[in-house]
């Protein structure tokens, strides 16, 4: 491992920076300024879902076409333009004080954070390295880990300390600072057949028809796969956002709330990298029909206790299924359909997955606004995750 890690040590190094940097659109980070951009706009639990779930939408139905050109567009331009972009919409939530702006700051940081940034690493990760593919996207995938280990506790000590609209600042700040140094990662690459894969071929008729969004959608793979991505990402996020509101239903300290999301990140990391050498070694399709379990195992004990350790095994089983998920989808999407297409065939499961990140908080935070209980909530999640998982059974027989 140590080997691979020095052999590839750039560009596996771009990726991580990537999906750490894509922290500043993730739900965790953003549900630290919950509490206070619902105090500056006066919004309720449920207003705040309408507004983020609809420019969360917004972004994905984005994703969709901005995502394909990944394909077609020089890798250091493309890498260059998301970073700004993001950094731009940062600066606008940090100044916004009318709703409208609010909503086209979420929907850039949606946008650009979780979604462009994820996808141009995991992408690059998938289209690079034809063997070790597992072990690289899971690598690449600890971005997410590490800064879910690590942001938390830094925002929210620079919240504390200069304010939430200036800690907006300063991470815009930082992510101008990571610009350079991304593209230095990837210029330092020396792996020649790698090198010509940052300027994409143009696409033969063949493979601009199969790289089509309804191309794709025409496919049984996009069913079997799509459902548990789906739910994973929905039912995941809702949770992760409402983590506080769980925490003061169940008599939890905030402290231990913040401090008990390490197990998520453990979890991830964790089963982010066992995942990529599973998935070398039995393929992504024949490992992604399990990837819901440890979600339903966690989501099990908030039905049978109120006792503390249950949000440690909540979030964590979360955080197992979110890693272990990240990785085998991403190779079995590589495994079905190859890898001159795969950054199209991405921004399409990217949609479906910040589509669901949009449905997640949207439902949960009606029905908490309706008064059902976390319990009930999570008795429906385990419903879906079993049929989702039955449904995902098909993708083992699937010829390639």
């Amino acid at each position: 491992m140590i080997d691979y890690l020095k052999k590839h040590r750039f560009l596996i190094g771009f990726g991580f920076l990537l999906t750490f940097l894509s922290s500043f659109g993730q739900t965790f980070v953003i549900s630290l300024y919950l509490p206070n951009i619902q105090e500056s706009f006066d919004l309720s639990d449920g207003e705040f879902s309408s507004v983020y779930s609809g420019a969360t939408l917004l972004s994905a139905f984005t994703i969709t076409w901005l995502g394909r050109f990944i394909d077609k567009v020089r890798l250091t331009r493309f890498t260059k333009a998301v970073m700004l972009s993001l950094i731009v919409f940062l600066l606008l939530l940090a100044f916004s004080y009318h709703i409208a702006v609010l909503f086209i700051a979420l929907y850039g940081m949606r946008l650009f954070g979780q979604g462009m940034l994820s996808h141009t690493s995991i992408t690059s990760m998938a289209r690079f390295f034809e063997d070790g593919r597992g072990k690289a996207i899971s690598f690449a995938s600890l971005g997410h880990s590490f800064g879910e280990a690590f942001l938390p506790i830094i925002l929210v000590g620079a919240m504390y300390w200069i304010g939430w609209r200036f800690t907006l600042v300063a991470s815009a700040g930082f992510l101008a600072l990571c610009i350079p140094y991304a593209i230095y990662l990837l210029r330092k690459n020396s792996n020649f057949s790698q090198l010509r894969k940052y300027i994409p071929k143009p696409f033969s008729k063949e493979e601009e028809k199969s790289a089509r969004p309804i191309t794709i959608l025409k496919t049984q793979a996009f069913w079997m796969i799509m459902p548990s991505s789906l739910a994973a990402a929905a039912i995941g996020t809702g949770f992760l956002l409402f983590k506080l509101k769980l925490g003061i239903a169940k008599d939890w300290s905030p402290a231990f709330i913040a401090g008990g999301f390490t197990a998520y990140a453990v979890g991830n990391a964790v089963s982010n990298l066992v995942a990529g050498f599973l998935a070398d070694r039995f393929s992504g399709k024949n490992l992604f029909p399990i990837y819901l379990i440890p979600g339903i195992i966690g989501i099990s004990m908030l039905l049978v206790s109120s006792e503390m350790w249950v949000y440690i095994a909540l979030i964590g089983g979360i955080g197992i299924t979110n890693g272990f998920g990240s990785t085998v989808k991403n190779v079995a999407l590589a495994e079905v359909y190859g890898e001159r297409i795969i950054g199209s065939v991405r921004s399409l499961f990217t949609t479906v997955m910040v589509f669901s990140t949009a449905l997640g908080p949207l439902l949960f935070g009606f029905l908490l606004d309706f008064g059902y209980s976390f319990e009930y909530i999570g008795g429906i999640a385990i419903i879906i995750y079993l049929i989702c998982s039955l449904n995902a059974l098909r993708i083992i027989k699937l010829k390639i």
